[in-house]
C-alpha cells in the first residue's frame, strides 16, 4: 500500500499565509509611522521567504510526486504549488534584502528611503505571476484536482460536496487577484483599500488551511503505522 508523499506543505500553507497578512501590515507602518524602522519586517520576509523559496523549489523539481490513491491534488501539486511558492518565496526573499538595504542606505544619508522605487519593480513580476494563481485556481475547479481525499480526517468530512474545491479555488482567485494590484496598492489608496481585504481574506485563509493540514496529515500519511497488527508496512 502506497501511503507516502510531499508531506510538508502544511508549513509551506502557513508561511504562505504569515506572508500574505505581513504585507498589509507592512504597508500600514510605512503609512502610519514613516518614520519607524521596518528592519524587523525586513527580516521577518527574508526568514519566511527563505523557507518557502527552498521548500517550493524542492518540491517543483520534484517529479513525479508519489502518489496516493484517492488523493488528486498530489498529482499536479508540484505545478500548482509548487511552482508559486517557490516564485513568491524567492520575491519576497529578495524584497527582505532590499528593504533592510533600502533603511540602510537611507540611515547613512545616501539616498532617501522610497519603499515605492524599491519594492515596485519587484511587485510587477508578483503581478504576472498572480494571473498564474488565478488559472491556478480555474483549471484545479474545472478538473477535479480541488477535490477533498476521503481518507483525511478532516477533508473527508467534506467529501461528496463543493465545499472544499470552492473555498481551495476562492482562496487561489483571491491571492492571484490580490497579487495583481500589489504594484498599484503603494500609490493608490482606493487599490490599498482593495488589496488589504482580499490579503486579509487570503491570508487567514490560508493559515486556517494549513491548520487543519496539520492534524490532517498526521493522522493521514502514516496511518499504516497506526496500526499495530501492521509493524512494517510493504511501501
Amino acid at each position: 500500500m502506497l501511503m507516502q508523499g510531499i508531506t510538508y506543505n502544511t508549513m509551506m500553507g502557513l508561511v504562505v499565509g504569515v506572508i500574505i497578512l505581513m504585507v498589509p501590515l507592512f504597508m500600514r507602518s510605512l503609512d502610519v509611522n514613516p518614520g519607524r524602522s521596518v528592519s524587523g519586517f525586513g527580516w521577518g520576509f527574508i526568514a519566511a521567504g527563505g523557507f518557502l523559496a527552498f521548500t517550493g523549489m524542492h518540491m517543483t523539481l520534484t517529479w513525479p510526486l508519489e502518489q496516493i490513491e484517492g488523493v488528486f491534488c498530489c498529482a499536479v501539486d508540484n505545478v500548482t504549488f509548487g511552482e508559486p511558492a517557490a516564485i513568491y518565496g524567492l520575491l519576497t526573499l529578495i524584497a527582505g534584502f532590499a528593504i533592510l538595504r533600502a533603511e540602510d542606505r537611507a540611515e547613512r544619508g545616501l539616498r532617501e528611503l522610497d519603499m515605492v522605487a524599491t519594492l515596485r519593480p519587484i511587485l510587477y513580476i508578483a503581478a504576472v505571476a498572480g494571473f498564474a494563481i488565478v488559472l491556478f485556481g480555474i483549471a484545479g475547479l474545472h478538473f477535479g484536482q480541488w477535490r477533498p481525499p476521503t481518507v483525511e480526517p478532516i477533508a473527508r468530512l467534506l467529501a461528496g460536496n463543493m465545499i472544499e474545491p470552492l473555498m481551495v479555488f476562492s482562496m487561489y482567485v483571491i491571492t492571484g487577484v490580490a497579487a495583481i494590484l500589489s504594484p498599484f496598492a503603494l500609490t493608490n489608496r482606493t487599490v490599498a483599500k482593495v488589496f488589504g481585504v482580499l490579503a486579509w481574506i487570503a491570508g487567514m485563509a490560508w493559515i486556517f488551511l494549513a491548520f487543519t493540514l496539520f492534524y490532517s496529515h498526521v493522522g493521514f500519511f502514516p496511518w499504516p503505522f497506526n496500526n499495530p497488527e501492521v509493524m512494517h508496512p510493504e511501501l
